[in-house]
């Protein structure tokens, strides 16, 4: 499948709906255009929220909001086509859904997104001592993510290359359950992911190990990069490297992976996301972070979901080297665009959607961490479930970090290049070197045209 493909799913089915348990129909989210922000009848105000359908479909308590601050939202579903128009056009949406870390830096770079620093100081849901440290994927100070003004906000967070197992295919394949305690290569992983792995009548009836190709692959290849010491960017974030020996050995092992058909992969591809997938028991070893756990629990109703939780494993992300890297390389959000016409009230609805009761119903269902530190009290604990992959998640948030992307390169520019060039190699259409060659061309490519798109 693509990279949008695979993101939208993931925003459609894993973060929102079904975690939080409030699948919307009604007249609060009619459908819109993409701009537009005038007033609606009667002299209110039109919130235009473009946000994947169900991130904001929150029943009643969109009513609510719209009761207590006079107004009318209107969600439509992001579209990147349509976003850049209605910006060139001057007219934006008021509030815009980010995958957050790799796309920040360069909408803050281009002056379109609105500083948040004012509304922060103002503000009574968002209080600086409770911010927790993933917002500085929202910072920004013209050189360094993480540092500066702030310019959004995180839906939501986790570390993204922790690893989901299934005990049952484990035992089938005997095979020892892995322990949060153990301290995984993805060298280990691939070979576990090979016995895993179950064929029949040439096809993968049940596939070892998944590692989420096509999700945010640059940040996948910067953790693995920087586990080995390494980094993909230098300092000032022009250039990167893809002929670094660190690179080429994180680059080598998706094409073992590839190669070897045990995930999802270029040689197998799904027209699915890998929920339904590993729901089915037919995923041993899956790459997500704690959110995951919230599509594990809303599997079907009854014994099914019971069962499928007894059977799941919660462990740390795996490691290419010696430093120790278990990052969030998301932090999905939102963003207010610069030409927006109702500011304060998308900072309300900001503050609303995840400091307020949809904040509470998303994180008591376990839908990721959340960005406010006291809100943390309301993940699930009441389940055996729930509480292990609670307590693995606590354990490993000392390991966490936040990977930093380069304000000149185009995010979605960036994942073309990255798919097309590895996904070629492991097609057996280009050797390692051929395909780095092209990856590197493709990407001063790229950061040149960013460069000279921010005058720089």
């Amino acid at each position: 499948m693509n990279h949008d493909n695979h993101l939208s799913r993931r925003a459609l089915l894993g973060r929102s709906a079904t975690v939080a348990g409030a699948v919307l129909a009604g007249s609060a989210l009619s459908a819109c255009g993409t701009g537009g922000s005038g007033g609606s009848g009667g002299g209110k105000p039109t919130l235009q929220v473009m946000i994947d359908g169900t991130d904001t479909e929150f029943g009643k308590l969109m009513a609510q909001f719209e009761s207590a601050n006079d107004c009318k939202v209107v969600v439509s579903k992001f579209d990147k086509v349509k976003l850049n128009a209605s910006i060139a056009a001057g007219n934006p949406p008021d509030l815009v859904r980010t995958n957050g870390a790799s796309e920040m830096p360069n909408l803050i770079a281009r002056g379109l997104v609105e500083n948040l620093d004012p509304y922060l100081a103002k503000s009574t849901v968002f209080k600086a001592d409770d911010l927790d440290p993933i917002v500085g994927v929202y910072r920004f100070d013209g050189k360094q993510q993480g540092k500066g003004s702030l310019y959004g906000f995180p839906s939501d967070y986790s570390q993204d290359c922790m690893l989901w197992f299934n005990k049952e295919l484990f035992d089938r394949a005997k095979v020892p359950h892995l322990k949060p305690t153990d301290t995984l290569s993805y060298d280990d992983v691939l070979d576990l992911g090979k016995r895993l792995t179950v064929r029949k009548g040439g096809k993968v009836d049940v596939y070892g190990f998944d590692p989420a190709w096509n999700f945010v692959n640059q940040g996948h290849l910067m953790q693995m990069i920087a586990q080995q010491g390494g980094s993909l960017w230098n300092d000032d974030f022009t250039k990167a490297d893809f002929t670094t020996p660190e690179a080429r050995k994180a680059i080598q092992w998706y094409l073992d992976w590839g190669k070897a058909r045990v995930g999802t992969g270029p040689l197998d591809p799904t027209s699915d996301w890998q929920g339904p997938i590993y729901d089915s028991g037919r995923i041993a070893i899956q790459s997500y972070g704690y959110w995951f756990g919230a599509i594990i629990n809303s599997a079907d109703a009854g014994a099914k979901r019971a069962e499928l939780a007894a059977a799941s494993g919660f462990v740390p992300a795996p490691q290419m080297g010696s430093t120790r890297v278990d990052s969030c390389m998301t932090g999905s959000g939102a963003w207010i665009p610069k030409q927006a016409a109702h500011k304060e009230l998308a900072f309300k609805f900001l503050e609303f959607w995840r400091g307020g009761a949809p904040g509470v119903e998303h994180f008591e269902a376990g839908g990721g961490l959340p960005a406010l530190k006291h809100m943390r009290s309301l993940l699930p604990r009441t389940t055996a479930f729930d509480k292990d992959h609670y307590d693995v998640q606590m354990e490993n948030l000392k390991n966490f970090s936040i990977l930093q992307f380069s304000p000149y390169a185009d995010y979605t520019a960036v994942e073309g290049a990255i798919t097309t060039n590895v996904e070629a190699a492991i097609k057996g259409q280009a050797s390692l070197d051929s395909a780095i060659r092209k990856l590197q061309t493709a990407m001063d490519d790229i950061v040149q045209q960013g460069k000279q798109q921010l005058g720089a």
